[in-house]
């Protein structure tokens, strides 16, 4: 019987890499793109937090390099998320085999190996919220190993080592810290509590503690801006601010609903099944997957991928508990059921394949615009992509003068629109300039509009989209 449950679990890892390897070709989203910008930087030579400036700590860049380093043309950052997907569905059908037993474990393996797509909340991109969750969700199995099968506080300190990993991936990534010291707290009292805390803490301290050095050595103050200072100087302002978080909420939650709202209800009914100690363990879980959302602030539909595996394992649970075999599965369907719609129109109709895909049509039309960038500049020269659509710098392969490759950076921070003008108008300003955005939605005041007026004359239009050029 246990052999038969772990090669369940196994199997519904296979169904979850072959699900998610069709989307290995299609186009890179923003954000990957721009990570893949950032790290290439890195690795040629660029000074991270500086020339090469990204809000994410070093362990997300640190994968995209060794991604890149397979192959630089872009399919290897999706390969990530092919195994990101495996990988968290045998770490979750770990844990609820541990604290439910063998069948809850095998149903939420089945069930996140499909749910786990969330094409709306770009489950299918290696946003950094997926690539937190994979060392998080391995974490908190190990955790769990420790606290119901074995006492080795050798489980511990791996859990510890890599919860401390996913908080490198994104400052969002705080699960397996949380859930890690909870599990302590259930399984330990007196000087035992002591020990075991002690060695959790000293394996979360070894990644962090290695961030914290190189930040460092790039430069304290860089480093510190990038990854919180700059946001937490923007909380009030016009860019974070209530009204901010509630119309970025209003904007995004049609999209979060459609891949949420049956899984969240029938999470619902898992509580019950579950002992104290994984209740605890489970709200703990939760708790720190919506803080995490609620510490990035813009509810992008990707910040959602990170409670998802523990809403999953409600809902296997819940599922599991049902006792007819027939209304099981009925129950089972429902939840898997909007994914599969979804991978059943992009088989059934091919014409709309690239629309249905998160990404895939904007990323083919920027590789048509970063092929005439290619055609028209060399190598050495720079451009600048108004504003947010950094997939662009990589695939153009070439260089922005200008740090901040998204929006949200230039509303947060104060320098940031007059260092953007002060690029534009000096004799060193980027050869080209890609308006994706219109210059009056960055700066309402007109300035960046005068200044590629005085400075720059309409190139081409690609796709729509207008390259000016350096006069």
């Amino acid at each position: 019987m246990r052999d038969a449950a772990r090669r369940s679990i196994l199997a519904a890892a296979v169904l979850a890499a072959l699900l998610r390897v069709p989307f290995m070709f299609t186009g890179l989203s923003t954000d990957e793109g721009g990570y893949a910008y950032v790290a290439q930087q890195w690795a040629r030579g660029a000074r991270l937090y500086d020339t090469a400036w990204l809000d994410r700590p070093q362990g997300l860049l640190l994968t995209y390099r060794a991604l890149l380093a397979i192959d630089d043309s872009g399919w290897t950052i999706r390969l990530g998320m092919v195994l990101a997907g495996a990988i968290i569905t045998v770490a979750l059908g770990a844990i609820g085999w541990l604290l439910a037993g063998r069948a809850v474990g095998a149903a939420a393996a089945w069930i996140y190996a499909v749910v786990g797509i969330a094409p709306h909340l770009e489950g299918i991109t290696f946003n950094g919220e997926l690539l937190a969750a994979v060392p998080s969700t391995v974490a908190i199995a190990l955790a769990v190993r420790w606290w119901r099968r074995d006492g080795s506080l050798w489980w511990l300190a791996g859990a510890g080592v890599l919860a401390g990993a996913a908080l490198t991936m994104k400052q969002s990534g705080i699960d397996g810290i949380v859930v890690g010291l909870v599990v302590v707290l259930l399984a330990r009292r007196g000087a035992g509590l002591l020990a075991a805390g002690g060695v959790f803490a000293a394996g979360v301290a070894v990644p962090v503690a290695a961030s914290v050095l190189h930040g460092i050595a790039v430069g304290w103050s860089y480093y510190w801006t990038a990854l919180i200072g700059y946001q937490l100087s923007a909380m009030g302002g016009s860019g974070s601010n209530t009204g901010t978080r509630l119309a970025d909420f209003g904007r995004h939650a049609g999209d979060i609903a459609l891949d949420l709202t049956v899984i969240v209800i029938v999470s619902l009914f898992g509580w019950r099944t579950f002992d104290r100690g994984g209740r605890w363990l489970l709200g703990a879980w939760l708790l720190a997957g919506f803080a995490g959302i609620n510490l990035g602030g813009s509810y992008w539909p990707h910040y959602f991928v990170q409670p998802l595996p523990a809403l999953v394992l409600l809902a296997a649970a819940a599922i599991v508990a049902v006792p007819s075999v027939r209304w099981r599965r009925a129950l089972a369907a429902v939840v898997v059921l909007p994914t599969l719609a979804w991978l059943v129109v992009l088989v059934g109709w091919p014409a709309r394949r690239a629309e249905a895909i998160p990404y895939d049509a904007l990323a083919a039309r920027d590789d048509r615009i970063a092929a005439v960038i290619r055609d028209s500049t060399t190598p050495d020269d720079r451009i600048y992509v108004l504003e947010s659509e950094a997939y662009l710098y990589f695939a153009a392969q070439r260089q922005s003068p200008y740090p901040y490759l998204w929006g949200k950076p230039i509303d947060k921070i104060p320098d940031a629109l007059p260092r953007l003008r002060a690029m534009l108008a000096s004799p060193q300003r980027p050869t080209l300039v890609v308006l994706d955005t219109p210059p009056a939605a960055v700066d309402p005041s007109g300035g960046i509009a005068a200044d590629l007026a005085a400075h720059y004359h309409v190139d081409s239009v690609v796709e729509g989209v207008t390259i000016l050029r350096a006069n």
